[in-house]
């Protein structure tokens, strides 16, 4: 009883540690963004001509007054995340006095999802819903309007574009400079022309040299890679002010170098920084924001100057994805203590419980096979995924593309474990005295009802902790590509459409390191062993991406490896995932009886993390 007693209290005691420690880390990555209550963070809603609903952040230091007026920058964020991903450059340019305001784009994050055609093609859908952001702040009274910017990421430099454009068909256009991260400038026009749609608006360009998305172009001679931008003419008539590249007299685009004209009596400047970076890089990278910051406070007035380098923004980081780890804590901890409730008393776990010794020799055989063959599968199965198509459909009941590949990949590893761990039970384990009851997974149907309740619970926590995050905060829980950030109600039925995928790879996962494979290798700490399996589990989405970006940037051109040019492109987003995954599941299941709990709880945090954050778009076919 003692020892049961104490290990309650253990619970209870890392519970509240991880509580405490959670909402510290809150706390202090708050504290950063709004510069320690220097800036004023809201959120709001704006419409677009279409009628859709665009979710607006918005940061303002409180040195912007309507006798004091401000700068101001829209910043759009890319394709497939949200504008909590960019946080970095709001915080960084509100820091400076400016005002930020960073919109969801349409089919992303807190805005509307609209059909295809409003999506792409109807301009009364405001540049995806960017330009409403441009005109919701022009109406406010501490903004100097005559110093207003734009910039995005990615698919936020589209939208960028975008808005420029329809600046120009505006009775009054509101935009006075643009910056374009890891993304095309606006070339020529719907006949080939050379063109400066920027016209005396100053524009600046960062630009990724291992970038797979942009900035490769088509030359008589043939296809020219990223690497070779500068030498070509879209670089060349870019810092030319829209002229033709015969005009340039030979001379060399030069990084960093600021090209000036004047219009009108106004001075207008062109600039290209170079940063050898890969695409998704300054969405948590510092070279981008430098860029950005020092761009605008050079060519509009900066209320607080501070060079670009001068970043606080990675301690917000720092704290944001200790707060999402925290939060996991708090699902582990509640899942443990209630474990020791009379209501779930009955999926506690043997105080005995610990990892089997080292199999004999053929155990030892079949452990090696059958992890290597997990392991293995996963670039079979990948590859299998574009060497087909399916890493880029999207239909009406599979609305997301990002996540379908995810989904598929999971759900394809989740059978193959499954097959693999049953496989080798029939064949050896249960000749060896081991039994489906003895492994957790043969349970009757009451615990089996409360492992999805107790599982449930757990997730619940986290999601709490982001919604807290979301509302009180004003930040989602993220560090770089990965993170979990609240959804609007809505929007839910996104969550349940993939969840199911996910089930089948946490379930299957569980089963097979908490059941199949519960066993030493050797004579290794279970810490250890806990370790090994998230090591193999990162050998895939790791290998994968290193060899892709690896011959990318040896070639300039995308390898066509693992299924497609653009495999190793997406494995980046899994490297931390599925490991962290498998630490949890380890975790959680020290205290159950059956691996149902831990396979359940992780197949909802995966499936939450990945649906919230990406591009929903209703049409039965997005790309290829």
């Amino acid at each position: 009883m003692n020892t049961k007693s104490n290990q309650k209290k253990r619970f209870k005691h890392g519970l509240t540690l991880s509580i405490v420690f959670t909402f510290m880390c809150l706390i202090t990555a708050h504290l950063v963004l709004s510069d320690f209550g220097k800036i004023k963070i809201e959120t709001t809603t704006v419409q677009t001509r279409s009628g859709h609903n665009i979710s607006l952040r918005v940061y303002s230091p409180k040195t912007a007054t309507s006798e004091s007026k401000a700068p101001a920058i829209v910043f759009a964020h890319g394709l497939s995340t949200t504008k909590e991903c960019y946080s970095q450059y709001a915080t960084e340019l509100a820091r400076r006095g400016f005002v930020v305001v960073t919109p969801d784009m349409l089919n992303h994050g807190g805005s509307d999802i609209a059909p295809e055609f409003t999506y792409f093609a109807d301009p009364n859908a405001d540049g995806y819903g960017v330009y409403a952001g441009v005109r919701y702040v022009a109406t406010l009274d501490y903004v100097d309007k005559t110093q207003i910017g734009v910039a995005g990421h990615s698919m936020g430099g589209n939208a960028t574009n975008l808005c420029i454009t329809l600046d120009n068909e505006s009775e009054t256009p509101l935009i006075s400079a643009a910056y374009l991260v890891a993304s095309n400038p606006t070339f020529k026009d719907s006949e080939g022309n050379w063109i400066n749609v920027y016209g005396d608006r100053s524009v600046g360009l960062y630009y990724t040299t291992l970038d797979h998305v942009y900035f490769s172009t088509m030359t008589e001679q043939g296809p020219t890679s990223a690497q070779q931008f500068l030498s070509t003419d879209e670089a060349k008539s870019f810092v030319s002010f829209g002229q033709a590249p015969s005009l340039f007299e030979g001379k060399e685009v030069i990084p960093g170098h600021t090209y000036a004209t004047n219009m009108d009596g106004k001075q207008v400047i062109r600039r290209i920084n170079k940063a050898d970076e890969i695409h998704p890089l300054p969405q948590g990278g510092s070279g981008g924001v430098a860029a950005v910051v020092d761009f605008f406070q050079e060519v509009f007035v900066a209320p607080n100057y501070k060079l670009g380098a001068m970043q606080v923004w990675k301690v917000f980081s720092i704290a944001s994805i200790l707060a999402l780890l925290g939060a996991i804590g708090i699902c582990i901890f509640t899942i443990n203590t209630l474990t020791k409730t009379k209501f779930f008393n009955s999926l506690r776990s043997s105080d005995a419980k610990a990892l089997r010794p080292a199999p004999n020799k053929t155990g030892k055989i079949w452990f090696w096979v059958l992890t290597l063959a997990n392991c293995g599968f996963a670039f079979l199965s990948i590859s299998l995924i574009f060497n087909k198509g399916f890493g880029y459909f999207v239909t009406n009941q599979l609305p997301q593309q990002v996540s379908n590949t995810y989904a598929l990949w999971a759900c394809a590893n989740g059978l193959f474990m499954l097959i693999t761990s049953f496989g080798s039970y029939y064949l050896y384990g249960k000749k060896q005295g081991e039994t489906l009851t003895g492994w957790g997974v043969k349970i009757n149907f009451k615990d089996l009802l409360k492992s999805i309740l107790l599982a449930i619970i757990g997730f619940i926590v986290v999601i709490i902790i982001v919604y807290i995050a979301a509302y009180v905060f004003q930040m989602d829980l993220r560090f770089y590509l990965w993170g979990m950030r609240d959804m609007r109600f809505d929007h839910l039925y996104l969550f349940f459409t993939y969840l199911p995928f996910y089930l089948v790879f946490g379930i299957a996962a569980s089963i097979a390191i908490n059941s199949a494979y519960y066993a030493k290798i050797g004579t290794e700490p279970t810490w250890a062993n806990d370790l090994f399996f998230a090591f193999m589990n990162i050998i895939p989405a790791f290998v994968i991406t290193f060899i892709g970006y690896y011959l990318f940037a040896k070639t300039g051109f995308k390898p066509n490896v693992f299924g497609s040019p653009f495999t190793f492109t997406y494995t980046i987003n899994a490297i931390p995932v599925f490991p962290v995954a498998i630490i949890v599941l380890r975790r959680i299941f020290k205290h159950c009886n059956n691996p149902y709990i831990p396979g359940i709880t992780v197949g909802c945090l995966l499936a939450y993390m990945q649906v919230s954050s990406v591009f929903t778009c209703h049409t039965f076919m997005f790309m290829g």
